[in-house]
């Protein structure tokens, strides 16, 4: 009750928070409005938008707009625009063989991205070419570093999110307990979070993806490792070390598999099958070559109606299923997204494993691929980053009432 008064109403400090909040999520969801258009929307008195426009106009987030037909007529009413240009956010996605980075504006939109390839680089290495990608990302953007609000680095393993701690991963060999929150703040100049990439990856299906409409939801990432963000109740389940939704259990009673994913299984079969002399429309696709294979020549080779493709990848989804249902039964989620690379392959590998699911789990959530493909670690990082950044501009206008 420490944000409410004997009255039942909220503090001033909090209710100016709450309006600001309000205004702001209205115009950042449309084209620019009049205040009396804002008063209907909100619900909030028409001195209290004009109150709150000038506050959002004073940091910059708004700006007010006239056409050149409405100068003409005289007085124009007040028309408020939300401006996305008025700061940006870097969001990195480190996995274990690529890092990617975007730089998004205060809608969310990407405004511009790069990729680069971390086979055959230690830890140490890996660091550099963060800083360095980062760095060329901007330029790309045509930006300088101040005009970073934020930042967000997803990665792999498990994150201490109140220290921005990586506690254990595979994307930085040979380190351990990364600083990674310091050492990417010291290198942006910004505020800078650290996530688990599934946890971003499950947040940008519910913003922007295939769980928009879902309150409890799982989004495992499985290209080449099985990993799981959780949200229950709309909130997001990190677990008491950060570590929620890591499947490496897979691994305990599996002979052949742990938590390889279905991309990596898909190739790993394959390229098995090619070696020792697998004919057909897959071969053709390889030229032959075990090493050239990778998971989308064999999902192509399946819609060619490849039988041997077409094995590979119904054993491997066995494998997948299991874990998908294991994950079903503990949860009780209402639907589960696969993302990653894989979900491009959504016409061969959702059926089946929405058949396991309804064969095996007593009130079976509904699967779906993801929306976002290989995107939606960094699209969940632009989220992350715009709601610390959105936070703390709140706190200014809290704190000045």
């Amino acid at each position: 009750m420490t944000g409410l008064t004997r009255d039942g109403g909220a503090k001033p400090k909090l209710l100016r928070r709450m309006n600001a909040a309000l205004v702001l999520d209205a115009l950042r969801g449309s084209d620019p409005m009049r205040v009396s258009d804002l008063v209907a929307q909100t619900g909030l008195s028409r001195p209290t938008v004009e109150a709150v426009a000038d506050e959002l106009t004073d940091l910059g987030w708004v700006a007010e707009v006239v056409s050149v037909a409405e100068r003409q007529r005289g007085r124009p009413a007040r028309r408020l625009a939300f401006r996305p240009d008025a700061g940006y956010v870097l969001a990195l996605d480190i996995g274990e063989h690529t890092i990617r980075a975007a730089v998004g504006n205060l809608r969310g939109d990407i405004v511009h991205e790069l990729r680069e390839q971390l086979d055959g680089l230690d830890g140490r290495a890996r660091i550099a070419v963060m800083r360095q990608i980062s760095r060329r990302t901007l330029k790309g953007a045509h930006l300088k570093r101040d005009a970073l609000l934020g930042a967000c680095v997803g990665c792999t393993g498990g994150i201490d999110g109140k220290t921005g701690e990586v506690l254990f991963t595979g994307a930085f060999p040979g380190l351990e307990q990364i600083k990674l929150r310091s050492i990417m703040q010291h290198s942006l100049g910004c505020p800078v979070s650290v996530e688990n990439d599934c946890n971003l990856a499950v947040l940008a299906e519910r913003w922007r993806g295939a769980a928009t409409q879902a309150d409890d939801v799982i989004c495992i990432l499985a290209s080449e490792r099985m990993g799981a963000g959780i949200i229950i109740d709309g909130r997001l389940l990190r677990g008491h070390s950060g570590a929620a939704g890591e499947m490496a259990f897979l691994g305990a009673y599996e002979e052949a598999h742990g938590a390889e994913g279905i991309a990596y299984l898909v190739r790993k079969l394959a390229s098995e099958a090619v070696a020792a002399g697998a004919d057909g429309a897959l071969r053709e696709l390889a030229g032959g070559d075990p090493n050239r294979v990778d998971a989308e020549a064999v999902f192509a080779a399946a819609r060619a109606n490849d039988p041997v493709a077409t094995r590979v990848i119904e054993q491997s989804l066995q494998h997948a299923g299991r874990s998908i249902v294991a994950m079903a039964l503990v949860v009780n989620p209402e639907l589960i997204v696969i993302g990653g690379g894989v979900a491009d392959a959504a016409d061969i590998i959702v059926e089946p494993l929405q058949r396991q699911l309804i064969q095996m789990v007593r009130l079976p959530p509904r699967l779906a691929a993801s929306t976002l493909g290989d995107h939606g670690v960094l699209i969940g990082a632009i989220r992350n980053a715009l709601d610390h950044v959105e936070t703390r501009m709140l706190d200014r206008i809290e704190d000045a009432a």
